[in-house]
């Protein structure tokens, strides 16, 4: 009975942040100051002059807020976002473990949900989200084995983003991940360790792919376009809290 009444009360408080996260998600994305949007403008002519790139609001965002639009429409979003929330929390309910660690992922999500649709709206993804994810980290503390490991963690990830980003450097004479990439990898690694961050990089990877490929194949872009990354991320870390966190854990009890 007692186990029954804990389900229960898990569940009722993953339909109660699916709500609160979901239209959340809206209203927070649609009320964040323009200012945090500001990225270089690669294009601005003064680089020449000055040689370094202004910082820019993309215009788009500029557009939506002076003609009183909503930069992220609640219908059907808002509707969206209750779902995918109510999905994770219920999930994480029924599967068992603490409150706490069920409300820390959702919330978790939540930051990388709007990291998420900054980047797909804006290929602009701000640094405020990733010092969010870095806050949340002690939240994940006790789950490690030991203290220094999401210490261990950030640094893997960032040592595999420079490592990518220098690869294509080198190959390609042009940057494969952004800043912003950098900095969700190494504040995620803060957060999921070090087994957890090559399973998030490599989800990521194999859906970002994935998502290339389809929008290249039905003329939703090219070769030589940038597409967002971060929509894959949310995925891959979506993917990973659900099935695959603490996967070292598993691999050696096997």
């Amino acid at each position: 009975m007692t186990y029954s009444f804990n389900i229960v009360i898990r569940i009722v408080i993953a339909i109660a942040l699916a709500v609160l996260l979901g239209n959340g998600s809206v209203v927070a994305f649609n009320n964040i100051r323009p200012k945090w949007f500001e990225d270089y403008d690669e294009n601005d002519p003064g680089k020449a002059v000055t040689g370094e790139p202004r910082k820019v609001i993309p215009p788009e965002l500029i557009r939506a807020d002076n003609e009183g639009r909503q930069r992220l429409p609640s219908t059907p979003w808002k509707y969206a976002f209750v779902g995918y929330f109510g999905i994770v929390g219920i999930y994480l309910a029924v599967r068992g473990g603490s409150i706490a660690f069920e409300i820390s992922v959702m919330c978790v999500l939540f930051v990388i949900l709007e990291m998420a649709i900054s980047d797909q709206l804006y290929k602009v993804v701000p640094d405020q989200f990733s010092i969010c994810l870095a806050l949340m980290s002690p939240a994940f503390m006790g789950y490690h084995d030991v203290w220094w490991e999401p210490f261990a963690g950030a640094g893997l990830g960032l040592a595999i983003s420079l490592g990518i980003l220098g690869l294509g450097m080198l190959l390609f004479r042009t940057g494969s991940l952004g800043g912003a990439d950098i900095k969700f990898y190494t504040c995620m690694g803060l957060i999921a360790g070090r087994m957890g961050i090559v399973v998030i990089y490599i989800l990521t990877t194999l859906l970002f792919a994935a998502q290339s490929v389809v929008k290249i194949a039905t003329g939703r872009g090219t070769i030589r376009d940038s597409f967002a990354m971060m929509p894959a991320a949310c995925a891959a870390v979506t993917v990973y809290f659900l099935f695959l966190w603490n996967l070292a854990d598993l691999i050696i009890q096997l």
